[in-house]
């Protein structure tokens, strides 16, 4: 069964991304979707880092809370899903899990920044168009 990657963070934009690819879902007529949500390995605002269960278990938290609404969506239209929390930066975690799990694309949120923004910001699916070794759709 194909894969298809869509990385999460609870944001509208990210849901827009889990609606397209339930879209691509049902046209291809059997899919399974790995929803995808990155935390950042915070080591500096937690004492002892990652190596705290604290920490650890604060994180998947988060992790959870953003992945609620994508899920429910997912799960009320019948979808196959895979869930995962990975901890790193999110662009080189993304483009790593793609290749990881066999994904045949990555269907990710955007949130339409220009040029100059991304320039000066970075961009987390502009790193990932760059990274990716599977096509990336921007979903607006």
């Amino acid at each position: 069964m194909k894969k298809l990657l869509v990385p999460i963070d609870g944001s509208a934009n990210s849901n827009r991304a889990v609606r397209y690819a339930m879209e691509l879902a049902a046209a291809s007529g059997g899919m399974r979707i790995v929803l995808l949500n990155v935390q950042e390995e915070l080591e500096r605002w937690y004492k002892h880092g990652l190596n705290s269960e604290a920490a650890r278990q604060h994180l998947r938290q988060l992790g959870e809370a953003a992945a609620a609404e994508s899920r429910s969506l997912l799960n009320h239209a019948g979808v196959l899903f895979d869930f995962m929390i990975v901890f790193g930066e999110a662009a080189e975690v993304i483009a790593r899990v793609a290749k990881e799990e066999g994904c045949f694309a990555i269907v990710i949120g955007t949130r339409g920044m220009g040029e100059v923004e991304s320039a000066f910001l970075g961009s987390t699916s502009y790193k990932v168009l760059h990274l990716a070794e599977v096509p990336v759709i921007l979903v607006k």
